[in-house]
């Protein structure tokens, strides 16, 4: 009888979250998971699932062709991007033309940019179509690209 009555109170116990390991202060508990969708703000970091953060670091250029003009090529935006992992970190240069490169492989894992956001819209007044650094977001694919061995 007494070993029944323990065997349910741990599972009662785990059942509530009281078996639950987690050490505080980890940023990665609880992370989204790969192989999504996400959108990061200029300057800022999501940590996924496996100690894996992506951080959106730099728009290194933005010839984009502005939406309320007709242009020869659509242009291009070049995105500055930080893999992290707990073998170390890479730089990876991500482009929206996709004739250049917009995906890179670091570590075990892989990124894409699939959008950059605001698209430039030209401004006669100013003459310009210049995007504040703040204003950009990047949409980044996030995937597992082997196992380690």
């Amino acid at each position: 009888m007494r070993a029944a009555l323990s065997t349910l109170l741990a599972l009662a116990i785990t059942a509530c979250g009281g078996g639950d390991k987690k050490a505080a202060g980890d940023p990665y508990l609880d992370a989204p998971p790969l192989w999504n969708d996400y959108v990061l703000g200029f300057g800022e970091t999501i940590n996924l699932r496996e100690s894996v953060g992506i951080e959106f670091v730099d728009v290194l250029e933005d010839t984009r062709c502005p939406t309320n003009l007709m242009c020869v090529d659509q242009g291009n935006a070049r995105v500055l991007v930080r893999g992290l992992t707990p073998r170390g970190t890479f730089l990876m240069q991500l482009n929206t033309n996709q004739t250049l490169p917009f995906a890179a492989l670091f570590d075990y894992y892989g990124v894409q940019l699939r959008k950059l956001e605001p698209y430039p819209v030209y401004n006669a007044q100013t003459g310009s179509s210049q995007i504040p650094d703040s204003q950009y977001e990047a949409t980044l694919f996030v995937t597992k690209a082997a196992e380690p061995p």
